[in-house]
């Protein structure tokens, strides 16, 4: 009992100093304190209704998003197997402001794109063993960044785009960008 204690004191204070190691291995998924904000961090492997549980800047930025029809129906018009991963910050403001345009894309589902997401720490670390299994872990520098990967044949996974903080183009919205790059890696794979 003592021990377990010790061991919450001592994260407590790190979480106070802005220091939390994280053995080695996957990233908890439990509720984690922002040294910034005190608030809970969603990290590792997540869904879309935690984000959206997770904090209200998601839930509203997500009841402000609309997308346009044509570019729903060109995301449910994709006939290729696709992994969309998205590493985000729960804490970071252009993560709550971005993937709310993905969460209206995935309400209806694309059976061909599947979609992880994967909270990070504002040090935007991200063990190895957290990224889905069968894809090659990629470095984060900035949240979010939406990695694209194709399905090979065989099952093997190939990194073919990302888009990373912010749509590529001035006033395009997330939900065109990765609409956009679905479809580039949809004429470049030639299926």
């Amino acid at each position: 009992m003592k021990a377990a204690v010790l061991a919450l004191g001592t994260l407590v204070l790190q979480a106070q100093q802005g220091t939390i190691v994280h053995p080695p291995g996957k990233l908890p998924a439990g509720p984690l304190v922002d040294v910034q904000d005190s608030k809970a961090l969603l990290l590792g492997e997540t869904t879309a209704e935690a984000i959206l549980a997770h904090r209200a800047a998601y839930r509203d930025n997500l009841a402000k998003v609309k997308v346009n029809a044509k570019v729903k129906a060109r995301w449910a018009a994709v006939r290729q197997p696709f992994t969309l991963v998205v590493v985000f910050g729960s804490w970071c403001a252009d993560s709550q402001y971005h993937l709310p345009y993905l969460l209206s894309l995935d309400a209806d589902p694309n059976p061909f794109i599947e979609v992880r997401y994967l909270g990070v720490n504002r040090d935007k670390r991200l063990d190895p063993g957290a990224w889905p299994k069968g894809l090659e872990p990629k470095a984060v520098h900035r949240v979010p960044t939406f990695y694209l990967f194709a399905t090979q044949p065989g099952g093997a996974q190939k990194l073919m785009g990302t888009v990373v903080e912010n749509p590529p183009r001035e006033g395009q919205s997330m939900a065109e960008a990765l609409v956009e790059l679905v479809e580039a890696a949809t004429r470049s794979t030639g299926r």
